[in-house]
């Protein structure tokens, strides 16, 4: 019984330790001031190993704005690409010939993004960690935040 609890135990502390936390809380900390954007239920985090990417994908709806940002919860250097796929018809020797072609829309550093989108499409971040000790993970945050694109004109 006792050799019962004690794995269970030690689970609990292992799965509780190992996750990450949240992509706002990585991307903005303690300042978290108020403006008109507000957080996606699309950011993520996840543990990355420097040297390794990681790859997350949201929907952008049409009629928004939004403003995506990248960091290191331990100050690792990171960049990352915002990009989307499309599937590009070629004929070769005679046939159909479907290639899926990657179209980046924007490379940073630690700097936010913010775009426009109008109409819905899925896009793609991939977030590299470099520098830092190689064995040990550290966790990093994509926060999407999103708001309604003020309309202009008639």
């Amino acid at each position: 019984m006792k050799s019962v609890i004690l794995t269970c135990l030690i689970v609990l502390a292992s799965s509780a330790y190992a996750q990450c936390p949240t992509s706002e809380s990585i991307v903005k900390g303690k300042n978290k001031t108020k403006d008109t954007y507000s957080v996606s239920s699309q950011s993520r985090a996840g543990a990355v190993k420097p040297g390794e990417t990681y790859e997350m994908a949201f929907i952008a709806q049409a009629g928004m704005d939004y403003r995506l940002s990248a960091k290191a919860a331990e100050g690792g250097t990171i960049t990352y690409e915002v990009y989307e796929t499309y599937v590009e018809k070629k004929v070769v020797d005679g046939k159909d010939v479907f290639k899926r072609v990657k179209k980046v829309l924007s490379g940073s550093g630690a700097e936010a993004i913010e775009f426009t989108t109008d109409k819905t499409r899925k896009i793609y971040v991939s977030v590299t960690l470099t520098g830092g000790d190689a064995k040990k993970i550290e966790c990093v945050g994509v926060l999407i935040e999103d708001k309604k694109t003020t309309k202009l004109g008639l």
